[in-house]
């Protein structure tokens, strides 16, 4: 059987020589140790990667584990506090440039969330889009929501059809941690899509 011949794998050698076996890779005994030093320490190495990749895997599993904790003890408030932060937030997004929804002014002060039917009165349209817009400062917090001024404008925006929807019987929902959690995330997601078309288009 013809010998083939093969160039030796020590990087600082490559020269050609008839192996003596098959997966013989070197031509001398001193290239063997080479080869064989070189490839003891990538294999060390590499195990080294491994474990700091495992102790990785495991703190961020231990982290989740004990966010998952925490969330389990936290009240049914707190998930609620959350999901109306990130709605609030998506409505100043959505209306972001328009005037004030009671006072109809701009005058370039903070502008808040408003709801016309308040949380306090009606649970049951807290996450209602139609039923929260951009307000001003002045109206949402000291004018208690300025609703005199609110409804008309209100109609205007949403409709007649919309507004007597909004104002009738709703079912009160009884929300999980776990819907609570998704909601939110939801309106974060709203609102980064949002700011990202408009990025987009301008």
């Amino acid at each position: 059987m013809r010998k083939v011949r093969r160039r030796c794998k020590n990087p600082a050698c490559r020269e050609w020589f008839y192996p003596g076996f098959q997966n013989q890779t070197w031509c001398s005994p001193d290239c063997g140790t080479v080869i064989a030093l070189a490839k003891r320490d990538k294999d060390r190495h590499k195990a080294i990667q491994e474990a700091e990749r495992r102790r990785k895997d495991e703190a961020q599993q231990e982290r989740r584990s004990i966010k998952i904790r925490k969330l389990a003890v936290k009240p049914l408030s707190y998930f609620h506090r959350q999901a109306q932060s990130a709605f609030n937030e998506y409505i100043r997004t959505r209306d972001f440039g328009q005037p004030c929804i009671s006072c109809g002014r701009n005058t370039g002060a903070k502008m808040n969330a408003g709801h016309y039917r308040t949380v306090g009165a009606s649970k049951e349209t807290r996450y209602d889009e139609t039923n929260c817009h951009l307000q001003c400062e002045h109206c949402n917090s000291y004018l208690s929501g300025n609703i005199g001024e609110y409804k008309p404008r209100l109609i205007a925006k949403i409709g007649q059809a919309a507004f007597d929807r909004l104002m009738g019987s709703h079912e009160l929902k009884k929300w999980t941690r776990e819907e609570l959690q998704k909601l939110a995330a939801d309106y974060r997601k709203k609102t980064r899509e949002l700011i990202k078309t408009r990025q987009e288009t301008a």
